[in-house]
This record gives C-alpha cells, structure tokens and sequence, in this order.
C-alpha cells in the first residue's frame, strides 16, 4: 500500500527549493558580510519575526522542565554549531558541493534511526535513499579530487576549489542537523512545530550572537551593498524561517527518514542555480546525476508495508 502525494509533499519540495537557493544567495552575500556577522543577523531576524508569528497566534510558552533542557540543547546543536560548522563550511566551498555535502543528511539520519530502533524503513525507501546517494556520487564527480587536496587551489577560470577544512565543517554540519533532525520530533508533536522551532531558535541564537560579537564589531557596514542585504532577508526569512517550519511540521506529518529525503531535492536544484547565479558549469554527470536523485526522492517517498525491513 502506498502513500499519496500531498500536500504536505509540496510544502517539503518548496522547502528544499528555497534551501537550495540559499546557497548562492548566502555565497552572494559574503562578498560583503563576514560569515559570523551574516549568520547573527539573519538569526536575529528569524527569531524575531518568529516570535511576531507566536505572539499573533497567541499560544503560550508552557514547556515541561525536562523538554525545556532538551530543545535548548536542540538549539544549540542545530542553530549554534550547525550554523557556525555550515556558514565557515560554504564561505570556504562551492555552493553546489556544499549542498551535496548536506544531501547525505538521509543517510545519516536512515542510520541513526535504525540504530537506536527509532524508525522503520522500507527496502523501497533505503533503494531510494541509495538511488539518491548515487545521484549525489555523479553530481560531486572529480571533485571527490579536491576534496584529497589533490588538485591546485584554483580551476583555470580562477575560480576557488573548496578547501579540506571547508568540507570537514560541512560533514559536521550535516551530522549536527541528523541528531536535531531525530532529536525534535518527539518535541514537535508534543509541542507543534511553531513553538518547537521559536524555542530551538531563540536557544541557539543567543549563543551564536555571542560568539559573532567580535566580527559583528568589525564589520564594515557601510561597504555592504543592497544585494547583500537582499540576500540576508531571503535567507533570514526564507531559509530559516520558513523552511525550519516546514521541516519541523514534516517531521510531526511524515517522521524523519522520509522527511530528511526531501533534502536530496536541495543539490540538484542547487546546481543549477549555482551554474546560473555564479558560474559553477556542473558537468554532464553532474546532471545525470541530478535526475537519479529525484528518481530516489520518488521511490523513497512511498512506503511498501508488507515489505518493511528494519536497517538494524
């Protein structure tokens, strides 16, 4: 028996087609912004608005003691080592790898669900998920070279290779995102998904203005031009804002192996917005690629129940 697509499908598929986005738009911006400072602000300015949204749904900010401990945690994980592990990651890489690097995040969280016995998986969904990691093997290609430090440190266009630090950040901020991924979904249908995502928020962005002070205070403000903050609006208000509210609610709706497929959305879109906005030219199995990774969001969508396989 299979599970029909709805609408829910097309709320996650918007989420990873803004989050891909977001790549070149964030790569945009730190052409004028310091990493740490563009991560502050727009954090800042997602709490804010959710917040705003909280306080005119008027719902109440009642938290058993024990969850309360565990969502600051949560925040800290996803909004404070995440973000620092994924902005200092991208502002040293490609964005199109970068979004591959990430696209990994359902086999991450696939594995930590199996071995905790948290979650039941499909012998379609884990060919959907290898479908996808395939996809992900095209698309990064030669640049698994790079990634060896073996290449120069430029391409013939003059255009950076991504540096060994740079992907080892972005390899943490995806192991960061697997555990709040698992680690929230109990909260979510505890709590709901606005309530979930403003207290991890709130919890995550204190400590990442801390540690963004000193970058913050050297920011030459007046250098930054309306592009930039352009782009740390779309990023503020849709990468965090509106995507973490529809991850959330897809974790409360599908659970978190099949929602975390839908990141493998992400860098097939990213590549081609990052082939357009900033010249990334992906190859022809870098698209190849492309295609076997929404052919693996498509089988692993639906569940089979008389064939389910428990990956433990």
């Amino acid at each position: 028996m299979r599970n029909r697509l709805n609408w829910v499908d097309g709320l996650l598929a918007l989420m990873a087609t803004v989050w891909a986005v977001n790549f070149t738009v964030v790569k945009i911006a730190l052409q004028d912004f310091s990493p740490l400072s563009f991560n502050a602000l727009r954090f800042i300015l997602a709490s804010a608005t959710l917040a705003l949204l909280f306080r005119l749904r008027r719902e109440t900010w009642a938290v058993e003691g024990e969850d309360l401990g565990a969502l600051i945690a949560l925040g800290i994980l996803a909004n404070t080592i995440y973000q620092v592990a994924f902005i200092e990651g991208l502002a040293r890489s490609r964005a199109s790898t970068a979004a591959l690097i990430l696209a990994t995040t359902p086999m991450v969280v696939a594995l930590l669900n199996a071995v905790r016995g948290q979650e039941r998986v499909t012998r379609r969904t884990a060919l959907g998920i290898g479908l996808s990691l395939l996809g992900v093997a095209l698309i990064v290609g030669e640049d698994w070279n790079r990634l060896r430090g073996s290449r120069p440190p430029f391409e013939a266009d003059g255009q950076p290779h991504q540096s060994a630090l740079g992907d080892v950040l972005l390899l943490v901020a995806t192991l960061c995102w697997s555990l709040y991924t698992i680690g929230l979904k109990r909260h979510v249908h505890r709590y709901g998904a606005l309530k979930s995502t403003l207290l991890v928020m709130i919890s995550g962005t204190i400590p990442l203005v801390a540690i963004s002070l000193p970058e913050l205070r050297a920011q030459p403000w007046a250098a930054i031009r309306p592009t930039a903050w352009g782009a740390l609006l779309f990023s503020a208000l849709g990468a965090i804002v509106f995507c973490f509210l529809a991850w959330n609610y897809g974790l409360k709706r599908l659970g978190s192996t099949r929602t975390a497929i839908y990141s493998n959305l992400s860098p097939a879109i990213a590549l081609v917005v990052a082939w357009i906005g900033l010249n990334e030219r992906p190859s022809a199995e870098q698209l190849v690629g492309a295609v076997v990774i929404l052919l693996g969001i498509s089988l692993a969508r639906h569940r089979e129940e008389e064939s389910e396989l428990t990956l433990s």
